[in-house]
């Protein structure tokens, strides 16, 4: 899995260059199998075990940073903005077992555009 040296940086404040935070995680279990120069950044490939899915996003990533640097995870803004109308208004759920699903939540995504990925996310 690819982390980026710069999120991470954005999600914790630590001093450790890319490499040596890199071995600072695989001390601690998470193998780093290297460090790759990618513009002005730097990418870690982490080789995750099963046992380790807390750490499959850069928040987990950074929740094991925060821990070997003795700091503290600054999440990203997470809102979603308010949207008009209701999902009631275009769709419905039926719940048959409320002991097995007590609850469903859904939202409806407006605006998205299907194509090519831009360069800086492919």
């Amino acid at each position: 899995m690819d982390i980026s040296y710069n999120w991470l940086r954005e999600l914790v404040d630590f001093s450790l260059t890319p490499r040596e935070l890199a071995a600072r995680l695989t001390m601690v279990g998470l193998a780093v199998d290297g460090v790759e120069e990618a513009g002005d950044d730097f990418v870690l490939e982490i080789d995750l075990t099963s046992n380790r899915p807390d750490c499959l996003s850069h928040l987990g990533v950074a929740r094991e940073v925060a821990a070997i640097v003795g700091g503290v995870v600054k999440p990203p803004d997470a809102h979603a903005a308010g949207a008009e109308g209701s999902a009631n208004d275009l769709t419905s759920v039926v719940i048959e077992d409320p002991e097995l699903c007590p609850r469903y939540a859904a939202r409806v995504v407006r605006g998205v555009e299907i194509g090519p990925s831009p360069e800086w996310l492919a």
